[in-house]
């Protein structure tokens, strides 16, 4: 049994996409603690990243060096999500998805995950899916599996990511997590923590259930 159809058994949801409220996206300096945080919030789309680079510059990093960019975004374009993505690496960044927000699309599988450090407070959610193509909605397997090698480097399990591409083929399904379904299934990564890749715990719960499957056959 492939890690694509075990998943489908655990938390994360696979839920129809409904139609998200779309807005340029916004760069706006919020306090959160005693840091000066970016809010991200809107539809991606091209020259953000010049934009978000602007921002940052107002920005305060933590006791760790990271500056904090918070996440509310129903996704947009990838060519543009990757471009922020390196701004992102280049100042390091920890991405936090707030309590009440979403981040999906490429806000999750590009933006989120160029955090060094990824959170998901409660009550905020990930969707993940599929690339497509926006004129037709078919599925682009290059591009997943680019985005499949990035979150690899980023030290979440590229296997793991082309899994949840494959359940939910953009443009009308994404598997939706929770807090604990991100943590779980090692989307997030806290300071001082090792990156999680495959040793994530619901990961680790798949791969041993298909080796339990197999010894029995």
């Amino acid at each position: 049994m492939s890690m694509i159809r075990l998943f489908g058994a655990l938390a994360a949801i696979v839920a129809a996409l409904t139609a998200l409220p779309v807005d340029a996206m916004s760069f706006s300096l919020v306090m959160n603690g005693e840091q000066r945080a970016i809010l991200a919030s809107g539809e991606i789309v091209e020259g953000d990243a010049a934009r978000l680079a602007r921002a940052l510059m107002r920005g305060t990093p933590s006791y760790h060096g990271t500056q904090q960019v918070l996440l509310s975004s129903p996704g947009g374009e990838v060519v543009e999500a990757l471009r922020m993505a390196e701004v992102m690496k280049k100042v390091g960044v920890t991405t936090v998805v707030p309590g009440q927000a979403m981040c999906a699309s490429a806000c999750a599988s590009v933006l989120f995950v160029a955090g060094r450090y990824r959170t998901v407070e409660q009550g905020g959610q990930l969707m993940i899916h599929s690339c497509f193509d926006a004129r037709n909605g078919r599925k682009i397997d290059q591009c997943d599996a680019y985005l499949a090698a990035r979150a690899q480097q980023q030290g979440i399990s590229g296997r793991a990511m082309m899994a949840f591409q494959e359940i939910a083929p953009g443009p009308h399904y994404g598997v939706l997590f929770s807090a604990e379904d991100a943590a779980c299934f090692g989307l997030t990564r806290s300071f001082g923590q090792a990156a999680p890749g495959d040793n994530a715990p619901c990961i680790q719960q798949a791969l041993h259930g298909r080796k339990a499957k197999s010894k029995k056959r």
